[in-house]
C-alpha cells in the first residue's frame, strides 16, 4: 500500500496500518481498456461521464476505451481521483505507412507506382493495408496542396457524398477527387477555376481505389 500525503502526515515514517482511515482507498492498476470499461460499469459511469470528466469529445473516449488513444498524464490522474484507480493504457504501435507512388490532383493521369519511402502513422487506428500517395496537381488544393501526401484506405470503397476518393479509370489513369451526388460526379476542390467536375456515367468506366482518410502537407 502506498500512503497518500495526508496519511503520511499522521503515520510514522509513512507506514500506517490504519487501513480503515477515511483517506484509505484500494489501489488497482488498470492496463487494459476492457478493464477500465468494466470498472466504469461497476461504478455506474457512462462514456459521456468520462468525456465530461476529461473535457474531451465522446469520440476520443471511444478511442481510449478501445486502446487507440493514449491517456495523458493529467487524464490518468483525473480518472484516479474519479474511480480511485491507477490507470495506464498502452496504445497499439503505429506502423509506418508506405508511400507507394503518385496520384493526380487534376485531370486523369497515368498511375505511377514508385516507392518513395514511409510516412509516420498519424494515428494507430489507421487500418492495416493503408498506403500513401503524393498528390500531383492543384485540383484539390483547398484540402491538399500540390506535392502533399494523402493516406488511402483500399478496404473502404463505398461511395458517400462529401468523402474523398482515389479513382482509377479503364485506361489505368487515376485522380483524387471529392464525391458528390445528384448527379453522381467527382468534384475538384480548388482555387484554380480551370478544373471541372467529372460526371460519373458519361461512358467512362472507373473503379474506386480507396477512400482518402488522412492528409499530410508541408506547411
Amino acid at each position: 500500500m502506498i500512503a497518500l500525503l495526508p496519511q503520511v502526515e499522521i503515520c510514522d515514517n509513512g507506514i500506517c496500518d490504519l487501513r480503515n482511515h477515511p483517506l484509505h482507498r484500494t489501489m488497482v492498476s488498470i492496463h487494459l481498456p476492457g478493464e477500465l470499461r468494466e470498472l466504469m460499469k461497476r461504478h455506474g459511469k457512462r462514456n459521456i461521464d468520462l468525456a465530461n470528466l476529461l473535457n474531451i469529445d465522446p469520440t476520443a473516449v471511444s478511442k481510449i476505451l478501445t486502446g487507440k488513444r493514449v491517456l495523458k498524464a493529467q487524464e490518468a490522474a483525473a480518472i484516479h481521483d474519479w474511480l480511485g484507480t491507477a490507470v495506464t493504457i498502452d496504445a497499439p504501435i503505429a506502423t509506418p505507412i508506405p508511400i507507394i507512388g503518385q496520384v493526380s490532383g487534376g485531370n486523369w493521369r497515368e498511375a505511377i507506382q514508385q516507392p518513395i519511402g514511409h510516412l509516420p502513422s498519424p494515428d494507430p487506428s489507421i487500418p492495416k493495408g493503408a498506403f500513401a500517395l503524393r498528390v500531383v496537381g492543384d485540383s484539390m488544393d483547398r484540402y491538399v496542396e500540390d506535392g502533399g501526401t494523402v493516406v488511402v484506405d483500399p478496404s473502404d470503397r463505398a461511395l458517400f457524398p462529401g468523402r474523398f476518393y482515389v479513382v482509377l479509370n479503364d485506361e489505368g489513369e487515376t485522380t483524387f477527387k471529392q464525391f458528390a451526388t445528384d448527379p453522381a460526379r467527382l468534384v475538384p476542390c480548388s482555387n484554380n477555376k480551370a478544373h471541372v467536375e467529372i460526371t460519373i456515367g458519361d461512358g467512362t468506366a472507373f473503379s474506386i481505389v480507396g477512400r482518402v482518410i488522412w492528409r499530410a502537407s508541408r506547411m
